[in-house]
């Protein structure tokens, strides 16, 4: 087992720690607002920075809007004075990257930022211009960018690399994770900054892992076999692959124990008394009953789905995935199917924004798909309710255009539409509640979307996130429900791999084994294609 050095023990035990001043740091900012503020350096980033500053290889964990970029920003202004001509590049997904450089230029002086992005001239100009710098420099770049540009790094050595939403590796297999090994064993200094270390299973901190400190956990087979429960899993023409059902407790605090010298991450609750408090209700509706004859035809539809065939797994998968979506899409509206009849999540949606108690509130809305944003903004304007969206699909300027009119305190714009795709990277304090229209599968995902709001800067002491529920009178549970009972026990394996993220949860599996089913979809396809069986029998 690792053992935390006992000076950064001591440092997570003080509240009452604080940074000499470095040249590179400014002394005040311009807040989202417009107003300029000194910079205060809280007591819990003050000990992230010095974390990253005393170990070359290292995840900072903190939950999203705890301040992340900021302490790595800061731990580079101490590692520019000892070093002035440090090579920097970050890693960070394309809709991050103009943040990161926004933020390098609102906290940072003396620091040449290059933004490494656009056409591939473009992308070898800002590359060409990285290499041959002198002084403090950093270049932020797409994960795919430099996949695509990797002949260009291959060689170079000796800079520091952040690697910043660092799940974007966990997966062994791909190219991005393969690039990211390669670049974190010519780098000096390696970080990854990540508020989900674990999103759904145990084996992606093995992933994430492999990059930030080869050879903490050995091979992936190895680590599978001591960390999780296998059984084996019978395949067409006599194979056999393993597949992880579950986890036990003393693993898990195995996992932690590993991992603890070279990870350090709060939650909210913990450290930032001055964010607003959470709230979490379940706000039911009832599907209508051209609704309920249409999910009763698809969950119908769930018993011919799955079955082992010559197909194979990976074409079993698909077809759950797009039996699964098109159950969800029966609940949210059956306009997105292109079928005649009343749906009831969207005029409940608009009571909620017009009539309730978020009428006058600012509010984020979120759906798993665009379609669905792009039938609830033209509601929302028949509605009077003025409103952007990003959705992904959005220009670089677009998506802050969207942003900065949600967030400016004189505008009149209260309800932001974002998905998966467009709430990455997103600050959306001035936010008073968070609308799921429906959940993403992930429990990681989940944790992110609440991250958008819950964030320093926030100006609300107490802050809401409904989840809108399709109730099916005659049918039982339906899909909705069953999503928000995979995504609830997915966070049970994170709170237990990297702790307590969502205040006031309590974990369902009490002292027994962690059993996650071993992924999101075949555990919601499971659930309801036993709902199917119950309704035929």
């Amino acid at each position: 087992m690792g053992q935390v050095p006992a000076k950064l023990l001591e440092i997570r035990k003080r509240t009452d720690l604080s940074l000499r001043p470095t040249k590179h740091l400014k002394k005040t900012f311009t807040g989202f607002d417009g107003v300029e503020r000194d910079l205060t350096i809280r007591y819990y980033q003050v000990q992230g920075v010095l974390h990253l500053a005393s170990c070359p290889r290292f995840i900072l964990g903190d939950d999203t809007g705890l301040g992340k970029t900021l302490e790595a920003i800061i731990a580079l202004c101490f590692l520019w004075e000892k070093n002035p001509d440090l090579k920097v590049l970050v890693m960070t997904t394309k809709s991050a990257t103009p943040q990161w450089v926004k933020e390098f230029s609102k906290f940072t002086t003396g620091i040449q930022v290059i933004k490494c992005q656009g056409t591939a001239k473009q992308r070898l100009q800002a590359i060409d211009l990285w290499k041959s710098s002198t002084g403090p420099t950093v270049m932020v770049a797409g994960y795919r960018s430099v996949v695509k540009d990797f002949r260009q790094f291959q060689h170079e050595s000796g800079y520091a690399l952040i690697y910043d939403e660092a799940t974007a590796f966990k997966n062994q297999k791909t190219q991005i994770h393969q690039v990211c090994a390669h670049l974190s064993g010519q780098a000096s200094r390696v970080w990854g900054l990540t508020a989900t270390l674990i999103k759904n299973h145990l084996m992606e901190g093995h992933g994430i892992y492999s990059v930030i400190v080869p050879g903490l956990f050995g091979t992936a087979n190895n680590f599978m076999y001591y960390y999780c429960i296998i059984e084996m899993m019978q395949l067409p023409k006599g194979r056999r692959v393993p597949r992880i059902v579950g986890y036990q407790p003393d693993k898990i605090v195995d996992f932690r124990e590993n991992i603890a010298p070279y990870y350090y991450g709060r939650a909210k609750h913990e450290v930032a008394t001055e964010l607003p408090t959470l709230t979490i209700e379940r706000y039911e509706v009832d599907l209508t009953k051209e609704q309920e004859s249409k999910y009763r035809e698809a969950l119908s539809g769930l018993l011919m789905v799955g079955e082992t065939s010559e197909a194979g797994e990976e074409e079993r998968e698909v077809t759950k995935l797009t039996s699964l979506i098109y159950c969800q899409q029966v609940v949210n509206d059956l306009e997105l199917l292109e079928c005649e009849g009343a749906s009831a999540k969207l005029p409940t949606l608009i009571d909620l924004l017009t009539a309730g108690d978020l009428a006058e509130e600012n509010v984020i809305i979120f759906s798993r798909f665009k379609k669905m944003v792009d039938l609830i903004m033209p509601a929302l304007k028949k509605a009077k309710v003025k409103a952007v969206r990003v959705t992904g699909d959005e220009s670089g300027d677009e998506r802050q255009k969207a942003q900065d009119a949600f967030q400016n305190p004189n505008s009149d714009t209260r309800v932001i539409c974002i998905t998966m795709a467009g709430g990455d990277a997103i600050n959306l304090q001035a936010a008073k509640a968070l609308i799921f229209f429906d959940l993403p599968w992930s429990a990681g995902d989940f944790l992110q979307i609440i991250g958008r709001m819950i964030r320093i800067g926030s100006v609300h002491d107490r802050v809401l996130t409904l989840l809108l529920q399709a109730r099916g009178p005659t049918i039982g549970p339906t899909i909705d429900q069953r999503v928000d009972a995979t995504v609830f026990k997915k966070l049970d394996l994170i709170e237990a791999a990297i702790g307590a993220r969502l205040q006031g949860h309590v974990p369902s599996n009490g002292s027994g084994a962690i059993i996650p089913t071993g992924n999101e979809v075949g555990d919601i396809f499971n659930a309801l294609k036993g709902d199917a069986q119950g309704l035929n029998a």
